[in-house]
């Protein structure tokens, strides 16, 4: 099949939905499938052009694993992650991308996996106007997300106008693809669709790549993290929807245990506040480093002794972060702190990884963090329970074949209609 895939993220970014973006179109083209790929020119989380890179219209080459990569030009997110910046950068990738599928010519499918919802309304007018069926890949649900976070109320119109205009993105998909069953129940939902209509592929970690390690200690002696501290570790976005701001608060809870260290790794709009508070309140337990690259994540992963994921106390799974994944692999236990009913909560109870708890509940976080440092066994087996869930839910490999058989009913209805 001709397949176009449009991607708001892309490596070098490090955002895991661009990382598996890559592996799935690597995937694709091994298979035989010719697979072009539209994404932006490298620039988040900072909002900057990577080095190397220049914000220009137009790029196009063919990668050594087989796809054609287009770099289209898009307005800036910048360091402050404004909103105007965020929607600005929604249409101009939205005109930008599909301008660039436009050229490369009519495909057997499209699959869109870009910001909602004008970025996408785009591409699918393009899919319309070729009569081609497009795939709307759904990693965060708009405008629940955004409801969530605070951004826009639930009942007002803007958006009852959101819902309806992504139920119509929905219901003129091929197949809407969502990564967990809470989140093909809340979208089918409240757009008024049959679950037959949803297709759910969860995220996944290419497994080959994230071996199982013991404490790393070289990581931790080169940020200068005594091998004696228990290390609960929070990795990944610290943004509207990930309550990470109440680790300040554990860290606060914990200042009397001298041996723990929280350790927060990452990006986002929250940081900064938390930086700002932590040092008001002269918190000498929570360090805040920036990403790592994407290769020394198993270090630092195996540098901690508990992982940490943290969602907001109104999260109804309108997104689901990837970190969660990233800990099961790593076979380290969890404190989740999520409404009981999540799929994260849900899955880290399925899997015996570890403990959930109220979110926003900083006692009871803090509560888990010293009962996993007393319990050193039960830790130890829910790492292990961890792992073992992830092989079985989470590979490369169960997603790959997940859309091997999604794009042959495709293409059999195409050929059979």
């Amino acid at each position: 099949m001709k397949i176009t895939f449009i991607c708001g993220v892309f490596p070098p970014e490090p955002e895991p939905a661009g990382v598996m973006a890559h592996q799935l179109a690597t995937r694709l083209a091994h298979d035989g499938h010719a697979v072009t790929m539209i994404v932006s020119f490298p620039n988040r989380p900072a909002g900057i052009i990577y080095p190397g890179y220049r914000n220009r219209l137009f790029s196009r080459t063919v990668t050594n694993e087989g796809y054609a990569l287009i770099r289209c030009a898009k307005w800036l997110i910048g360091k402050q992650r404004r909103y105007v910046n965020r929607i600005l950068e929604n249409i101009s990738f939205g005109l930008s991308s599909t301008w660039a599928a436009w050229r490369e010519g009519r495909p057997d499918v499209i699959i869109i996996e870009s910001w909602p919802l004008f970025a996408t309304q785009l591409a699918a007018s393009l899919a319309s106007w070729w009569n081609v069926p497009y795939l709307y890949y759904v990693e965060d649900v708009y405008p629940e997300a955004a409801e969530q976070a605070g951004i826009l109320n639930p009942t007002g119109i803007l958006a009852r106008l959101c819902r309806g205009w992504d139920r119509r993105l929905c219901s003129h998909s091929a197949s809407v693809i969502v990564i967990s069953e809470t989140m093909r129940n809340l979208v089918a939902v409240n757009r008024q669709l049959p679950h037959e209509h949803f297709t759910i592929i969860p995220n996944w970690i290419d497994e080959s790549e994230v071996v199982v390690r013991q404490k790393d200690g070289a990581w931790r002696c080169s940020k200068n993290i005594v091998d004696s501290a228990f290390v609960a570790l929070f990795a990944g976005t610290m943004g509207h929807v990930s309550g990470a701001e109440v680790l300040v608060d554990v860290a606060q809870l914990l200042q009397g245990n001298e041996d723990v260290l929280l350790l927060c790794i990452g990006e986002g709009i929250q940081k900064q506040a938390m930086l700002e508070r932590a040092s008001r309140l002269n918190l000498t337990n929570i360090r805040f480093l920036p990403f790592e690259p994407r290769e020394r994540v198993p270090e630092v992963q195996a540098a901690c002794d508990v992982a940490l994921l943290t969602m907001r106390p109104n999260n109804a799974d309108a997104s689901v972060p990837s970190k969660l994944i990233s800990y099961l692999a790593a076979s380290r236990p969890i404190v989740c702190a999520a409404n009981a009913e999540s799929a994260v909560a849900q899955t880290v109870l399925d899997a015996a990884a570890g403990l959930v708890v109220c979110p926003g509940d900083a006692q009871a976080i803090a509560d888990a963090i010293l009962r996993l440092k007393r319990e050193s066994e039960t830790a130890r087996q829910m790492g292990t329970n961890a792992r073992r869930y992830f092989e079985e839910h989470y590979t490369l490999e169960r997603a790959h074949k997940q859309f091997s058989v999604l794009l042959q009913q495709m293409e059999t209805s195409v050929v059979n209609p």
